[in-house]
């Protein structure tokens, strides 16, 4: 899809595009934006990580507007960037999106930056530093990252309908459990049954959604829908293109924020479909996935160790402290080890 110019801006993200102000904003060859929300001592120790290991960097964070905000004494003490207006994301919906732009867009015009790197507050280095920046600067691709085209999938229900949030039942789980055994077999009747409606419970305390068939949509054969990993590394070429693309084409943005779960599709979309930008499908990350419906990856631990280390990825996700905080101290001894760069 070409872009079309239109002086429309984001509903929800305020993009201020500064390019006669380039050659005065910071340089950092590298940038980090990390994405977080409750695990605010794990995202520090992350923070530390890549401050110790990248020197230079810039670290942007963006905390989940609905979480404390971390000190802001270490943030400084840390030279972090606080992404503002801080976004409440709520699983499934086109905050989390909203969330990313922000961030991309917060880069961009106070950082002169090469590369930057889409992390969350749950990720941590694989490998040092300066080996995979290295590769990174001699990179002839635009932006790193995993999707596969949506067509006939499973997933085609998520971008090919327009979801809207219903209305929670006060006290539902004083039901018995005999009635949500019942309701959720006539909710996957329903949409066993049919291609127009569809009831579409969800995770972690969301709304259940009411999708409905969209006639209208973005996508054709020249404008391929796409589902992928959110995380991604991207040149400062391809993260200007996912701003501009949503300020020259506001239909497409606007019809992303009726899909479910768009955060895996609307980034991915845009940068498979650019005919400018050299994309190399492999977001550099290390995720495993256990569950049948991939809903979330594996919390890795060291019965995973060895399979991190020896896949060359930059960044693995995800993790947790309280599950397993030796990891963290293991793959420090990996990251700040210089004599893997000889």
């Amino acid at each position: 899809m070409r872009a079309t110019r239109h002086s429309t801006i984001y509903d929800h993200v305020e993009i201020k595009m500064r390019n006669d102000n380039h050659n005065r904003l910071a340089r950092h060859e590298f940038a980090y934006l990390i994405l977080s929300h409750g695990e605010v001592d794990q995202t520090i120790r992350l923070i530390e990580t890549i401050r110790t290991g990248s020197p230079s960097s810039a670290i942007l964070l963006h905390h989940d507007a609905r979480s404390p905000a971390p000190d802001e004494r270490t943030l400084q003490r840390l030279e972090v960037q606080l992404v503002k207006p801080r976004i409440s994301a709520s699983w499934g919906d086109f905050s989390i999106v909203d969330a990313m732009l922000s961030g991309i867009s917060f880069a961009l015009e106070n950082n002169d930056f090469d590369w930057l790197a889409v992390l969350s507050g749950q990720d941590y280095p694989l490998r040092p530093f300066p080996q995979f920046e290295g590769e990174l600067r001699k990179s002839p691709f635009d932006a790193y990252i995993s999707a596969t085209p949506v067509g006939s999938s499973p997933y085609r229900f998520r971008y090919y309908m327009r979801y809207w949030a219903l209305p929670k039942i006060a006290h539902a789980y004083l039901l018995p459990r005999s009635i949500h055994k019942a309701i959720a077999w006539a909710q996957a009747k329903l949409n066993r049954s049919n291609t127009l409606l569809r009831i579409q419970p969800s995770p972690r305390r969301s709304p259940t959604r009411l999708g409905i068939k969209a006639f209208d949509h973005p996508f054709s054969s020249t404008f391929v829908c796409y589902k992928g990993s959110q995380w991604m590394t991207l040149s400062r070429r391809a993260s200007s293109y996912l701003v501009e693309f949503g300020q020259n084409n506001p239909g497409v943005l606007k019809y992303y924020r009726r899909t479910l779960i768009p955060d895996e599709s609307y980034f991915q979309t845009l940068l498979y479909n650019s005919e400018n930008l050299k994309v190399c499908d492999d977001n550099r990350r290390f995720i495993l996935w256990n569950d049948a419906s991939l809903a979330h990856p594996v919390t890795l631990t060291m019965q995973n160790f060895d399979a991190m280390i020896s896949s060359g990825k930059d960044f693995g996700r995800k993790f947790d402290v309280n599950v397993d905080a030796q990891i963290l101290d293991r793959l420090n001894d990996v990251v700040t080890n210089t004599r893997s760069l000889e």
